[in-house]
C-alpha cells in the first residue's frame, strides 16, 4: 500500500511564494557554502612559535558552514520538496539524507539503511 502526503497548493497566496523564496534561498546558500568549502585552504597561518616555526591552524569554518546549510535545508519542508522535484540528492558532494530517503522507491524491496540497523557496510 502506497501512502502519499497530499499537499494543497495555493499558488496565488503570499505565504506560498514566501516559502518558495525561502526554500530556494536555503539551497543557494548551501551552494555558496559548497563553493567556499571547495576553495578554502586546509590550514590557516596561526603565527609563529618560540623557535620561529609556523603554527598551522586547521580551517574548520567552511566545513561548519556547509553542515549548517545542509541542516537548514533538511529542516525546511519546501527546500526538501524542491530538491526532490529536481532529483538532487547532494550539494557539493555533501549528501542530503532527507532527499535521498524520499527518492528511494517504496515498493518494499529496498530497505532504508538509516531505519534498519541490519543494513550497512559491516553486514552480510
Amino acid at each position: 500500500m502506497t501512502q502519499r502526503k497530499i499537499i494543497t497548493i495555493d499558488g496565488g497566496s503570499a505565504e506560498y511564494w514566501r516559502q518558495r523564496k525561502l526554500g530556494f534561498w536555503l539551497i543557494r546558500e548551501a551552494e555558496r557554502a559548497a563553493k567556499r568549502l571547495a576553495d578554502a585552504p586546509m590550514y590557516l597561518h596561526g603565527g609563529y612559535d618560540e623557535e620561529g616555526d609556523v603554527i598551522a591552524i586547521e580551517n574548520l569554518g567552511p566545513y561548519d558552514d556547509m553542515e549548517d546549510a545542509i541542516r537548514a535545508i533538511e529542516s525546511n519542508e519546501t527546500a526538501v520538496s524542491i530538491l526532490v522535484a529536481q532529483g538532487r540528492t547532494e550539494i557539493g558532494n555533501n549528501p542530503i539524507n532527507v532527499v535521498i530517503r524520499q527518492l528511494l522507491p517504496h515498493d518494499g524491496h529496498n530497505e532504508d539503511p538509516v531505519s534498519n540497523p541490519l543494513c550497512g557496510p559491516d553486514t552480510d
